[in-house]
């Protein structure tokens, strides 16, 4: 790991924490990689639930870094890159842009600060990851048009009251308040709350290019596996191959 993102064990929560304030908390090809490992670890552990969240009240997290750019962004975004049975709240405190507000859809949860504010600005860069597109099945249509489109910041309060946050708190409070239900959610029954976010995910729908994340991510493995170049080998060198299913 590279120190920018954290993975902290607090009872049954994991916390995951983007360590980067200095510039806002913006995501690097490092702190992409560091996530998706740490998804997988919290999808692997004991861990019943997790609280996204970052460091200093600033920024939740600007986005991509447009000086160090990463283009395979879907990478560290819950429950893409790992499936997740699991549920993550996020705790946003200020500027929450672009590929943050990414991070913050794909959760479960939403809890935000009063100073929050959620742009997608990408319409002013001229670059379109696509997933954000996902707020069309989590608002009114109307709503996620304005917000893909216009690029204009939105407020926790406007937030909140459009359905795409859960709760606004006052500021320094959105970790504890997070906390609190990830905690309610790692002392409920597993089973039920696995099935429940399994359906909701299913009534929610999924865009077109989070099924072509999903298609992508299950071909890659094919096309990185050891299997592959196993099977390649024994072609060139005339045997049976002994594929191993990695």
């Amino acid at each position: 790991m590279s120190g920018s993102v954290t993975y902290e064990v607090d009872g049954d929560v994991a916390v995951v924490t983007l360590r980067r304030p200095e510039k806002l908390n913006a995501l690097s090809p490092q702190m992409v990689d560091d996530l998706q490992r740490i998804w997988q670890r919290f999808a692997d552990g004991d861990a019943r639930a997790a609280v996204l969240t970052s460091e200093g009240e600033r920024s939740f997290c600007a986005g991509i870094d447009l000086g160090d750019v990463t283009h395979d962004m879907w990478r560290c975004v819950p429950g893409l890159s790992v499936d997740l049975d699991k549920p993550v709240v996020a705790a946003v405190s200020g500027h929450c842009i672009g590929a943050g507000w990414v991070l913050a859809q794909y959760s479960d949860l939403i809890v935000a600060t009063e100073t929050a504010r959620f742009v997608y600005p990408e319409g002013r860069v001229g670059a379109f990851g696509g997933l954000a597109s996902g707020i069309v099945a989590r608002v009114p249509q109307k709503v996620a048009a304005e917000f893909l489109m216009l690029g204009e910041p939105i407020p926790a309060a406007r937030a909140y009251d459009v359905g795409m946050i859960n709760a606004v708190v006052a500021p320094g409070e959105h970790v504890t308040r997070a906390m609190d239900w990830a905690r309610k959610l790692a002392a409920s029954a597993p089973l039920v709350i696995r099935t429940a976010k399994a359906l909701v995910d299913q009534h929610v729908g999924q865009a077109a290019v989070e099924q072509h994340v999903r298609t992508a991510r299950l071909l890659g493995r094919v096309s990185s596996s050891e299997d592959l170049q196993e099977g390649l080998a024994a072609f060139r060198e005339r045997r049976e191959p002994h594929f191993r299913g990695r």
